[in-house]
């Protein structure tokens, strides 16, 4: 019979206050998941190891872009990881780990600084996931959590989000000091000029071979509600993933299809209404997406007029032009990359004409950045 050790999660509460050191001192790291960075933790939640594993609070487990939701019932002292093609049960009385076909293994389980800490390896191999642990070039911590989704290697990935991790900072350090105010061009997408093909040299003998356009590199935004599930299912058929932004008042009480959304690979961001203070609806808009699906983001699309607020500084700030790109004019913008944003009921449309165009469609991304289309002409 396999031996409870009834006490386990006492001794971890003593043993919490001789802990390895956190790696890192300045009380700040990051968990990352394939290129995004969705977590930032802090104090007594910094990731430490004990006897050779790394060790993570239970809360950024649920990490809905790998398919895994937490759940913690404290009056039983269960915490449950679900998703596929496992589910884990950790019992804080007993110190176990249950898998969905019953079996049971012994677990050291901590609790530190009013946080309950669970192993990574055992979430890891459970759920098929690979666990890189980086320093970023200004010296914080990111635990990188990868399912083969991803694009960058682990230095590419670190270099394209040190200025996410810069913004996380300053947030943390000085959260209510305003941020600068520098001049900033909209990066609003324009419309390109047609492809112009070489012409035949009428005075050579032989004829110059025409060479091929390079093709348009696109990334996909889904703006607004309205169509979100329809875009949803077109997506899906392509097998193609988007960013979806939404405002604060299309997030609450829209849970479940943000879970969705989440759930099968695409992005979520915040949307800023027109008219609206750019500010004060980011945050009415990421706190409400915290509760929908216990995530926060700094990707956000805002109105071309709203550009040099400073919103730059604290956000990953992606603008819609007044006048809007298509879909035609996207994947005609040979050899340069445009960000298209559509309403959901014209995705599917837009991805037959993205598709015709032999566009190359690539996910957006809070560390995504795109040129300005005055640079690629």
């Amino acid at each position: 019979m396999r031996k409870k050790r009834a006490v386990g999660l006492l001794l971890a509460l003593v043993l919490a206050v001789g802990l390895t050191p956190p790696l890192r001192a300045a009380e700040l790291a990051f968990v990352a998941v394939n290129d995004t960075i969705p977590t930032t933790l802090s104090g007594g939640g910094m990731p430490f190891h004990l006897g050779g594993s790394l060790y993570l609070p239970y809360t950024a487990f649920n990490q809905q872009s790998l398919g895994v939701f937490v759940s913690y019932r404290g009056d039983e002292g269960i915490i449950s990881i679900i998703g596929a093609p496992e589910q884990l049960t950790f019992d804080l009385r007993q110190s176990t780990v249950t898998d969905k076909r019953g079996n049971v293994e012994d677990v050291t389980l901590m609790v530190s600084g009013g946080q309950i800490f669970l192993p990574v390896p055992v979430f890891a191999g459970a759920f098929g996931v690979s666990i890189s642990e980086l320093t970023s070039r200004s010296g914080y911590s990111v635990i990188r959590m990868t399912n083969g989704n991803q694009v960058y290697d682990d230095a590419l990935f670190l270099e394209k989000a040190e200025n996410l991790i810069s913004y996380r900072v300053d947030q943390y350090l000085a959260p209510n000091t305003p941020p600068p105010q520098p001049a900033v061009k909209p990066t609003a997408p324009m419309p390109s000029a047609p492809v112009q093909v070489g012409q035949e040299d009428e005075t050579d003998e032989e004829e110059e071979e025409e060479e091929e356009p390079d093709p348009a590199t696109v990334y996909l935004a889904v703006s607004g509600l309205a169509g979100a599930e329809e875009a949803l299912d077109a997506l899906s058929a392509e097998g193609q993933t988007a960013a979806f932004f939404f405002a604060a008042g299309e997030i609450e009480g829209n849970g479940a299809l943000l879970r969705r959304i989440a759930a099968a690979g695409h992005v979520l961001g915040l949307r800023v209404p027109a008219g609206a203070e750019p500010k004060a609806a980011l945050r009415r808009a990421n706190d409400a997406l915290d509760r929908a699906v216990h995530e926060k983001t700094l990707l956000a699309l805002l109105p071309e007029t709203a550009a040099g607020e400073g919103i730059e500084a604290a956000y990953s700030v992606h603008y819609l032009s007044e006048t809007p790109l298509t879909a035609a004019e996207a994947a005609e913008a040979s050899g340069q990359t445009r960000l298209l944003v559509l309403e959901g009921q014209a995705v599917r449309e837009g991805l037959a004409i993205l598709r015709e165009g032999e566009a190359i469609l690539r996910p957006l991304r809070e560390t995504t950045s795109l040129p300005e289309p005055d640079a690629e002409e």
